[in-house]
């Protein structure tokens, strides 16, 4: 039996096509990046807009959320994955130029949580810490 919910909420992001949103539990927000190269963070209980920021000089894919640290990663057709503090309003903290392609994605290590993999149309998957 196929049960159809109605939406809970609607968030007008971008003109442009929007390729991730993920949330942020730790401060009540979800981060989305849509292809005009910007992240753009909401409260979810608000609908408030808290920040906004160009992350990527080209499309960003995925966004992945920390578990435990306060941190976002975005990954990006730049080819460049980069890790944003969201304590301290989204500033960068680190960044990586692993791949020679698009960067798809990348995933936490659940066992390991200073680790995350990076998956790239290089056909690719690398392995790194977080420093």
């Amino acid at each position: 039996m196929l049960i159809l919910k109605t939406t809970e909420k609607n968030f007008e992001l971008s003109d442009c096509p929007v390729r991730c949103a993920k949330f942020i539990v730790k401060k009540q927000f979800f981060a989305a990046c849509s292809d005009d190269m910007l992240v753009r963070v909401f409260n979810y209980n608000t609908m408030e807009k808290v920040f906004s920021f160009e992350a990527h000089k080209d499309f960003i894919r995925c966004i992945t959320v920390h578990p435990s640290l306060p941190y976002i990663l975005t990954s990006s057709d730049d080819g460049y994955i980069k890790i944003w503090d969201f304590n301290n309003k989204f500033k960068l903290y680190s960044e990586y130029q692993l791949h020679k392609h698009y960067v798809m994605m990348t995933v936490i290590n659940p066992r390991d949580t200073n680790t995350f993999a990076s998956a790239s149309l290089d056909k690719t998957i690398k392995v790194s810490s977080i420093s």
